[in-house]
């Protein structure tokens, strides 16, 4: 468990049919926010998982500076959170296992979720975390 602090975002949020359709929106984010605005931090907010019929997700780029409004892309906070955190390489079959082992601690530990879950991309890895009520 870690405490992950608020910090501006752009964003597009989006339903989709297929997780690898998150790319789409991705690279559409990465070509709108100018470069300069941008911190380190990219990662994607899930909503709604496949699992529960429908697909949502948002990925977002950390800002270290105001950007100009756009109609493509979304500025809002990213909320700060008490997580449960992992880590894992980038293929679907390693998250998949963290995102199972996570979900097993929370029900172990009788935390709920609070929020959309969060992948935080790393240099070869992701960080998933989900935010934790009492």
């Amino acid at each position: 468990m870690k405490r992950r602090p608020s910090f501006p975002v752009a964003s597009i949020r989006a339903k989709l049919k297929h997780y690898a359709d998150i790319e789409t929106f991705e690279c559409q984010l990465l070509r709108e926010v100018p470069v300069e605005c941008r911190a380190d931090v990219r990662g994607v907010l899930w909503h709604r998982c496949a699992d529960s019929g429908s697909l949502e997700g948002e990925p977002f780029i950390a800002l270290k500076r105001p950007v100009p409004r756009r109609s493509v892309y979304d500025i809002k906070e990213l909320p700060s959170a008490t997580v449960a955190a992992a880590y894992s390489g980038p293929e679907e079959a390693s998250a998949e296992r963290v995102y199972q082992s996570i979900r097993e601690w929370m029900a172990a530990g009788r935390y709920r979720l609070a929020g959309p879950k969060r992948e935080i991309y790393l240099e070869g890895m992701l960080e998933i975390q989900f935010p934790l009520g009492a």
